[in-house]
């Protein structure tokens, strides 16, 4: 029995030796898996760093951004976003160009886009009729102006129409203060002397307001 001891007593110590063994490798182990997923860490934060920055360059290229309206004679109409050193040359150009009735001779394409700007591309032709329409407008304007008012006017203005004399003029004074004022220039029917043709003469030349 005696012969078998020391063999036990070596299995111990081979035994503990094993247990140190595993020790040893478990914590290299531990610590190589560490040192590779660092380099996991830093890529990460990089893309991070980047993304970051891809986004401010992002915010910036916005500020800088301007829309502009264009429409009119031009081939697509329509709303359009351009960088803020811009000209009207590219706007038109972003909406197709101009059309085969556009007039051209009003539109500065060297001037500088500004946002919320809007260009419009008049049809040839456009310029004058606006320009008629508008001296036509102001030739009825002044004409009413003129006009003698046959509810206000005593009798000395009532005599500067042409086929109002003192009688007449007296006449229609006469007739506003016991009827009230004049609805229409055809309640002058209602006075003497008044006929249908007058009234149609006149009719450019008074007004009841």
């Amino acid at each position: 029995m005696k012969r078998f001891i020391p063999l036990k007593k070596y299995s111990l110590y081979i035994g503990a030796g094993l247990m140190v063994t595993i020790i040893i490798l478990f914590f290299l182990f531990a610590g190589n898996n560490e040192s590779v997923r660092e380099p996991s860490v830093l890529k990460v934060d990089q893309n991070k760093q980047v993304t970051l920055e891809d986004k401010q360059e992002k915010t910036d290229n916005d500020s800088s951004s301007i829309f502009v309206e264009v429409k009119g004679a031009v081939k697509k109409p329509g709303v359009y976003t351009f960088q803020s050193d811009a000209r009207v040359e590219e706007a038109i150009r972003k909406a197709g160009g101009f059309t085969s009735k556009a007039d051209t001779i009003e539109i500065n394409q060297a001037a500088k886009l500004e946002d919320s700007m809007m260009i419009y591309v008049r049809k040839q032709g456009e310029a004058e009729r606006q320009t008629q329409t508008a001296g036509a407008s102001a030739t009825s304007d002044n004409e009413k102006s003129q006009s003698v008012n046959v509810n206000q006017a005593d009798a000395t203005e009532l005599q500067t129409i042409n086929g109002i004399g003192p009688a007449k003029a007296e006449a229609i004074i006469t007739y506003r203060e016991e009827h009230g004022e004049f609805q229409q220039i055809e309640d002058l029917r209602n006075i003497s002397g008044f006929g249908e043709k007058t009234i149609e003469r006149l009719k450019n030349e008074l007004t009841v307001k």
